[in-house]
């Protein structure tokens, strides 16, 4: 069915018109970044002025940021690996494998992200204390691993079942047992699927807040934390600074998002098709 140039002209209306109010934001914080503390905060709005890179300088060189910078990196590297070692041999038992309850268990695993994260902190934070994961890499590690492994158990499980039993019936006949024909068949066919639940897991992990907030004190510090305290005062906002560190914070998610469209778009869509 071909749509008519008056059909075709108020849709490509309405997708510019939605990507101007999804940018705006991103927009506005590059102008505030620019500018002056005594610029960034006046009344009127000042879109005429001197632009300077003392803001970037200053988040640039911040010791705080760094350390952030580092901790995000490690918590978010950490967290998908145990996610995707743990999540990937589970969802392909949930496609393959026929036993009592595998719907259920399916189901349960999926609830875990209906489940808000506060109601879950308090016994997090108490079992952390007895065993001394407070504050610590590995105790933020281990709650982010919850963010990402639903994720990773149904994306994965929909991309196996996409994949024709065949492949592995042929490998079985020649020999190979179920694991040797998972490890060096399946999993070589599913690195558009293992791509984009990496993806999807580290972004969680990336722009976590809360459990960055209420699991660490002063041995770890992950980014949103460190924009939500350091440039945040009792009086006073550096916008400057904050949109800086903002910016700075959500490139590494940008390149990320950009260098792997490619196989984000063809995960999502194998993966979705059951």
């Amino acid at each position: 069915m071909h749509s008519t140039p008056f059909a075709r002209l108020v849709a490509y209306t309405w997708l510019w018109l939605c990507t101007l109010v999804f940018l705006s934001p991103i927009a506005w914080m590059v102008l505030q970044s620019l500018k002056t503390p005594i610029e960034a905060i006046a009344f009127p709005p000042r879109f005429i002025f001197s632009p300077t890179l003392a803001n970037y300088g200053a988040v640039l060189s911040s010791d705080g940021f760094r350390s952030a910078l580092l901790g995000s990196l490690i918590i978010g590297m950490g967290s998908v690996a145990i996610a995707l070692a743990t999540g990937v041999p589970f969802a392909y038992a949930l496609a393959r494998c026929d036993f009592p309850g595998r719907k259920e268990l399916g189901h349960f695993i999926l609830s875990t992200k209906m489940l808000p994260a506060v109601v879950i902190i308090v016994p997090f934070i108490q079992v952390y204390r007895h065993i001394g994961l407070l504050d610590t890499y590995v105790g933020v590690v281990i709650a982010h691993v919850l963010l990402s492994l639903a994720v990773v158990v149904w994306v994965m499980r929909g991309f196996f079942q996409a994949l024709p039993r065949e492949l592995e019936e042929a490998a079985v006949i020649d020999g190979a047992s179920r694991l040797r024909a998972f490890g060096v068949i399946i999993l070589p066919l599913a690195v558009p699927g293992l791509i984009t639940v990496a993806a999807l897991g580290f972004i969680l992990s990336w722009n976590d807040l809360f459990f960055a907030l209420t699991l660490t004190s002063l041995n770890v510090t992950t980014l949103p934390a460190f924009l939500g305290t350091q440039y945040v005062g009792f009086l006073a906002v550096d916008w400057g600074k904050l949109s800086a560190a903002g910016l700075l914070a959500t490139l590494p998610i940008m390149l990320l998002a950009v260098g792997l469209q490619r196989f984000l778009i063809r995960g999502l869509a194998l993966g979705a098709i059951k």
